[in-house]
């Protein structure tokens, strides 16, 4: 059934871009993993709620993607059925939940194409918000590339898909985040590390909407682990 629900709802979309409806389009397909090679993470900025069916619907179809989603969404049967449904793994916001992580490391062993926003939140406006350390855990327990995404555009909304706004998703080079000799990750490690992880999505980002990732300056950034 979720494949059915994914795939109705990605060539619905295709259709509003294949009629100039809906200006949405994707860069950098050069750069995903070969998807017989197994799991991954895409580590991508949050704006807006659209930006999950945008990255859905503009990856090819194979890469169908597993993501994290705040608990609250599976408190009614309904919504809780649907998001199991779409492969959506609840997890509580601000807070280190370690059993989302192990789900989602298991997942990802297992060959999920995880979407994984590291900021934590939306930012609403499209500025790179500081980064979390989670994705990081999850690349280095699981062994999987990290491939970093930004969205632009997003911000205007569904609102601003139907006026025509356009929206760009950029995929970026992959990266491993190589484990560590007894699998721990000191916080000034998770530092350097979650904060590359950010200045490789900022690259892909409008110098003005880079946020605290446009310098060096951001080695002083806490990372929330």
């Amino acid at each position: 059934m979720g494949t059915i629900i994914y795939g109705c709802i990605y060539l619905f979309i295709h259709a509003m871009i294949a009629i100039g409806w809906w200006r949405w389009r994707i860069e950098g397909l050069e750069n995903l993993p070969p998807r017989k090679q197994g799991g991954m993470l895409f580590v991508m900025n949050h704006v807006n709620w659209i930006d999950i069916p945008a990255i859905g619907a503009l990856l090819p179809f194979s890469w169908r993607l597993t993501w994290l989603g705040k608990e609250e969404l599976f408190r009614s049967p309904l919504t809780r059925w649907f998001f199991y449904t779409m492969y959506v793994i609840p997890v509580k916001r601000g807070k280190r939940d370690v059993n989302a992580i192990n789900t989602t490391v298991e997942a990802v062993k297992k060959g999920a194409a995880m979407l994984v926003f590291p900021e934590g939140h939306r930012s609403g406006n499209g500025v790179l918000q500081p980064g979390r350390g989670g994705a990081i855990r999850i690349g280095m327990q699981s062994g999987a590339p990290l491939v970093p995404v930004a969205v632009c555009g997003s911000h205007h909304g569904l609102g601003g898909t139907f006026r025509r706004k356009e929206l760009v998703i950029r995929i970026g080079e992959p990266f491993v985040v190589e484990s560590t000799p007894d699998g721990r990750i000191p916080p000034d490690t998770m530092t350097q590390l979650t904060n590359e992880m950010m200045f490789q999505i900022a690259a892909l980002l409008p110098e003005e909407k880079r946020g605290p990732y446009q310098s060096d300056s951001a080695e002083q950034l806490h990372v929330a682990v």
